[in-house]
């Protein structure tokens, strides 16, 4: 009896590790928008909005910024300092503690003799896991409006990496992922780019 909760309970430990929730990506645009005016970009962190301490951290907002600056020139976009560029990028992160729940939903309350006829049972046996979820939001502006023309957003686990280096990769694939969903190049609109 002991030996098969104890196979049940390594079985869900390893569910739980292999559950944990992965970057998921989305965004968001006004049809409206015409993209082929756009040229030029400046990339600012919305320092208001970052103040996570870990993932809103100085060193985090320049892991952002560069993976920003490399994904739009690669999509043909031109960066400037200048306060006359098309668009502006900013960005901001967060972090909420979650919480997940399994439960491993085997054996019957009642025993294996059924009923009230009594027997070995193995109730249900809840585990829980705490974790840290975090979000990397990148809202794109029209600069001459201030209206947002496009936002992407991602939310996970990003703060699990154990060294720099990985870390680094975290932020570079998670804006990466991001972005891929923003129009191919400067020049052509969203209809043109899917």
């Amino acid at each position: 009896m002991h030996i098969k909760g104890l196979v049940a309970g390594l079985f869900v430990a390893g569910l739980l590790a292999s559950c944990a929730p992965s970057i998921a990506v989305k965004y968001d645009y006004d049809p409206k928008v015409n993209v082929r005016q756009f040229s030029t970009y400046r990339i600012e962190a919305d320092r208001q909005r970052n103040a996570d301490p870990i993932v809103g951290s100085n060193l985090n907002q320049r892991r952002i910024a560069e993976a920003l600056d490399q994904s739009l020139q690669g999509l043909g976009y031109k960066p400037t300092e200048d306060i006359g560029a098309d668009l502006v990028v900013r960005f901001f992160t967060d972090s909420k503690d979650r919480q997940q729940v399994q439960s491993t939903g085997m054996g019957s309350p009642y025993g294996w003799g059924g009923w009230g006829m009594g027997g070995y049972g193995y109730g249900n046996q809840v585990y829980s896991r705490q974790y840290e979820e975090n979000r990397v939001v990148i809202n794109i502006y029209d600069s001459r409006t201030n209206n947002i023309v496009w936002q992407g957003w991602a939310t996970g686990q990003l703060n699990t990496k154990k060294n720099e280096r990985n870390r680094d990769l975290a932020f570079r694939e998670t804006v990466a992922s991001i972005m891929k969903n923003f129009p191919q190049s400067a020049g052509q609109d969203y209809g043109a780019a899917r």
